[in-house]
């Protein structure tokens, strides 16, 4: 099949081998699209670096061979093809989307679809993932759209972890797709919302998908923000009266996490939803001496992908504002520089061509 193949740090369309043959509970997919997510571009940034840190944390889903290609891409949607065994409820020409997991039938081990030699991703023509994290697309959302379930369920995952109530405040930090997700599901809990995000894109894009407050902060500090509208009796502060402030780190910028711990509230949360791949360091017991706790995705949740394919689908989310880009599988490199860069871009998504009815 024709892919944007990536090795050595360079991407090249070419043809490059089919992914294995089905195994019991998988299908195949006809891409239509799929976006560009932040752990891609750290993938690309340094894939040594980024598979170590996964086998040494025994996350075997992320590993693979650096010295041999892989076809990136998770964030898909599109159109079933094939049917496995002891596959149901999906047929042949099915609109589907979903989270990118496939079992290596040679291990039994899952991996990310990208994060494989053998099971590609979706910057390519075909995919196999496994059924069980496939999601009929309903018929009033394109699939172009569809993609941007996988990436915005990431916050309503952890929003639902962090028990966000109506009472608390939310410090969304870094507006890239995930950080807009936590917006979304921040907002649909009646909580106060202060953005902080250096892009106006991105700013703009956190106003106007519900952020109450949206703060720069190469010129303020959201902390700060917060702190003056709890002293002037802000009445978009804490809507119970009980509440407290939770921090969803969303930008992977190293050094976050200390500068959170000594400036945060007493008794703060934060829920990092995104996080480097470098050493990071932290004096815990500033977190201990200001009753802070940290949680890295720990807690129960349930239907944060099946929520917000729905919310997409009412029209609840402006995908349209949030899909910044499109590009062919020529011009994925391209792409992924310019996302290094994000005064412009927030979401591009790969078309590798297979599909037409997007």
């Amino acid at each position: 099949m024709k892919a944007a193949q990536f090795h050595d740090g360079t991407f090249t369309v070419t043809e490059v081998p089919d992914a294995p043959a089905l195994g019991p509970g998988q299908i195949r997919i006809d891409v239509a699209a799929c976006g560009i997510c932040g752990s891609d571009l750290s993938m690309s940034k340094d894939p040594c670096r980024f598979v170590h840190v996964a086998e040494n944390a025994g996350y075997l889903l992320a590993t693979f061979a650096t010295d041999r290609p892989v076809v990136l891409g998770h964030e898909y949607a599109g159109v079933v093809s094939e049917i496995g065994p002891d596959v149901t409820g999906f047929a042949v020409g099915d609109r589907v989307a979903g989270i990118g997991l496939a079992t290596d039938t040679s291990t039994g081990i899952p991996k990310i679809i990208g994060y494989s030699n053998d099971y590609h991703g979706a910057f390519g023509e075909h995919i196999v993932v496994d059924a069980f994290w496939v999601r009929h697309v309903p018929d009033s959302l394109s699939l172009e759209h569809a993609t941007l379930a996988e990436p915005l369920h990431v916050g309503e995952m952890h929003v639902q972890q962090s028990g966000l109530t109506a009472a608390d405040s939310a410090l969304v930090i870094g507006c890239g797709s995930i950080g807009l997700g936590a917006i979304i599901a921040a907002k649909a809990r009646g909580a106060l919302v202060i953005a902080s995000e250096p892009s106006p894109k991105r700013r703009g894009l956190a106003a106007a998908l519900g952020a109450d407050v949206v703060v720069d902060p190469t010129e303020e500090d959201p902390i700060e923000v917060y702190n003056r509208m709890v002293a002037e009796s802000n009445t978009l502060v804490g809507q119970g009266g009980q509440g407290i402030l939770i921090a969803y780190e969303c930008s992977g910028r190293a050094g976050i996490l200390g500068s959170l711990l000594h400036t945060l509230p007493f008794n703060s949360r934060i829920q990092v939803l995104a996080a480097p791949f470098d050493d990071e360091i932290i004096i815990p017991v500033v977190g201990q001496f200001r009753r802070i706790a940290i949680n890295f995705g720990h807690g129960p949740y349930e239907n944060a992908y099946d929520i917000t394919l729905q919310r997409l689908a009412d029209g609840k989310i402006d995908a349209e504002a949030i899909i910044t880009g499109r590009v062919g599988l020529d011009a994925v490199a391209d792409a992924f520089d310019a996302l290094r860069k994000p005064d412009k871009h927030v979401k591009i998504l790969v078309l590798p061509g297979t599909r037409t009815d997007r």
